[in-house]
């Protein structure tokens, strides 16, 4: 039960974090495209963040040189997310989900 409600907490504060960083794109883009561009590139880090840490539930952790503790897990959850936005801020290591929203959503948008 309390891993379970570790989980939920770590949930909680990872989705907060991830509401404000978009309430802080846009306060701080001056236009609707670069809004979009930046949104794009936190919901390509979020997709990913999330896609890490459905992965790291598929590892054995059997033997391992940590033990599993909701501190790890929120430390993990920590780590994943910055490498994610590591990853969707970097041209040369995105996946392509940012610039394909981009572009797919560029023409609904004003200058």
């Amino acid at each position: 039960m309390e891993n379970y409600i570790g989980n939920i907490g770590s949930s909680y504060m990872q989705n907060s974090s991830d509401l404000a960083e978009i309430e802080n794109i846009k306060r701080g883009s001056k236009s609707q495209k670069e809004q979009l561009k930046k949104v794009s590139q936190e919901f390509e880090s979020i997709f990913v963040a999330k896609m890490l840490n459905e992965l790291d539930k598929t590892v054995d952790k059997e033997g391992s040189l940590f033990q599993e503790s909701k501190y790890l897990d929120n430390l993990k959850s920590f780590m994943y997310n910055d490498i994610a936005r590591t990853i969707s801020q970097d041209p040369k290591m995105s996946i392509g989900i940012a610039k394909q929203m981009y572009s797919q959503l560029e023409k609904t948008v004003k200058d």
